[in-house]
């Protein structure tokens, strides 16, 4: 019995030795060659992290829709100046509603921008920083709960995606009601405007002119006139010059 538990050990020794042999030399991907450099290039950032006092504070919360992403940057010598941030969102589900968003630093080491979460669910995020001395790279999870903001609509000019909001929700005529639009990325000077009209109806020109503030987004006010055919089924073309249109369709209460 001792000899054959020795040559079992034996045995698995020996396949064992060779199985690792085999990976090491193979090409098949068995090991990562890339493995070692990678891991010693995380120790270095991190090692770099710690020296210079970094830390962060994240958007812990998320919905499906438009999200407000804001991270807050800091050093032991003060708020992480003039870095370029990106934020990666995937699904585990595939690649179809992957993306990517630049960030643009909004005040000093305070980096933000538009992050739109088409579904709910769980979602896997990875922040980019990368600053003159710091290589920050972070990964995590969370779940985007179902929108809790009715009147949320997306919209699309050519590449340029278009989020409005409208509030109250739904709207009524003859009542002031309140326009939001992000534009994530966009680099036109001018802010963008909000015509209001009705398909087959001539009601004559409702503009909704928008100004920019400080979050990035832009907003104005406006009130959508009551047809005295009763139709209620109104079009909101949103106007980002030098991007393109984008018509919302929408009903009004009464």
């Amino acid at each position: 019995m001792k000899r054959l538990v020795g040559g079992l050990f034996a045995a698995f020794a020996l396949l064992m030795g060779a199985t690792i042999y085999i990976a090491h030399r193979s090409n098949e991907g068995l090991v990562d060659r890339r493995y070692y450099d990678a891991a010693s290039t995380e120790f270095a950032d991190r090692e770099a992290e710690a020296r210079a006092g970094f830390t962060m504070s994240l958007t812990d919360r998320y919905v499906a829709g438009n999200n407000r992403f804001r991270s807050v940057l800091t050093t032991s010598a003060g708020p992480l100046r003039g870095g370029r941030a990106t934020l990666g969102v995937q699904r585990t589900s595939g690649p179809r509603d992957d993306r990517s968003f630049s960030l643009r630093e909004e005040e000093p080491g305070v980096y933000a921008g538009d992050v739109f979460l088409p579904v709910p669910g769980r979602w896997t995020f990875s922040l980019a920083v990368d600053a003159e001395r710091l290589r920050v790279r972070r990964r995590w999870t969370a779940d985007a709960q179902p929108s809790d903001a009715p009147g949320a609509l997306r919209g699309a000019a050519g590449r340029q995606e278009i989020f409005l909001t409208l509030s109250p929700w739904p709207p009524k005529a003859m009542r002031e009601v309140d326009f939001t639009v992000s534009l994530p990325g966009y680099a036109g000077t001018s802010p963008p405007f909000v015509d209001l009209s009705m398909a087959g109806m001539a009601m004559g020109r409702n503009r909704v002119d928008l100004s920019r503030g400080t979050d990035g987004r832009y907003r104005g006010t406006g009130v959508i006139v009551r047809c005295p055919s009763g139709r209620n089924d109104w079009e909101a073309t949103v106007t980002a010059p030098g991007a393109g249109k984008a018509v919302f369709r929408f009903a009004v209460a009464d």
